[in-house]
C-alpha cells in the first residue's frame, strides 16, 4: 500500500518538531548532592558527601546531553563526618592545596545512552563522559534515572571509580584502608529552559 505523500510530510514534520523540543533545552542545576561510598578492606563502609555541586548542560541528539556544559563538585568540601579523616581526605589523598585541578572535579562531555523522549515523565539509561579529577581527565559511564515534574529534571547518576587510575592512593589509616574503587551517586534537581539560539 503506497502512502500519501502529504502524511508522510505530516509525520516528518511532527517528528522534527518533537526532536527540536528536546533538543532545545538546557538543564541548569538549583540543588544537588555527591555522596562517595567507600567500601573499608575490612569490612564496612563510610560516605564522604558535598551539596557543592553546580553546572549546566545542554541537550542535543534529540534530547541527549552531549558536548556543552559540566558539572562540577568541589572536593574541598567533602565530608566524612569525622574532622580528622576530613583532613586527611582532602589534604594527604586529594591534595587540594595542588589548585584548582585538584579542589574540583569536573565532568564533560555527558552523553545518554538513550535520548530522554519529550514527552517521557520517567527513564532509565546509561550515561558516559569525561571526568576531571586529581590532575587526570579519565572516561566513565554508569547509570542514571530521570524524571520530569513541572518544568524541572530530577537526575540521579551512578558510576564506579578506580582512585589508583586517577593516581589517588587508597586511604589507609591505623592498618584500615579503603578500597580501590568507590562508588559515586550524584543526585541534583535542574530547572529547564530553552537553549541559546534555539527555536520557540
Amino acid at each position: 500500500m503506497r502512502i500519501p505523500r502529504r502524511v508522510v510530510a505530516l509525520a516528518l514534520a511532527s517528528l522534527a518538531v518533537a526532536v527540536t523540543a528536546a533538543a532545545g533545552e538546557s538543564w541548569t542545576f538549583t540543588s544537588g548532592e555527591v555522596r562517595v561510598r567507600c567500601r573499608l578492606t575490612v569490612g564496612g563502609s563510610f560516605d564522604a558527601v558535598t551539596s557543592q555541586i553546580s553546572g549546566t548542560l545542554r541537550l542535543e541528539d534529540a534530547g541527549a546531553p552531549g558536548g556543552a556544559g559540566n558539572v562540577r563538585v568541589r572536593l574541598d568540601s567533602l565530608d566524612t563526618g569525622i574532622e580528622l579523616r576530613n583532613r586527611h581526605l582532602r589534604e594527604t589523598y586529594l591534595e587540594v592545596d595542588r589548585g584548582e585541578q585538584f579542589r574540583v572535579a569536573v565532568l564533560t562531555a555527558v552523553e545518554l545512552v538513550e535520548a530522554l523522549p519529550p514527552e517521557a515523565r520517567d527513564h532509565e539509561t546509561g550515561f558516559r563522559g569525561l571526568l576531571s579529577l586529581h590532575g587526570l581527565e579519565r572516561p566513565i559511564e554508569g547509570d542514571v534515572r530521570l524524571g520530569r515534574r513541572d518544568g524541572r529534571v530530577r537526575v540521579e547518576a551512578e558510576f564506579p571509580l578506580s582512585l589508583t587510575e586517577f593516581a589517588i592512593p587508597p586511604p589507609r589509616y591505623l592498618g584500615v584502608g579503603v578500597r580501590d574503587e568507590v562508588r559515586i551517586t550524584v543526585t541534583f534537581e535542574s530547572a529547564v529552559a530553552p537553549s541559546p539560539g534555539a527555536p520557540p
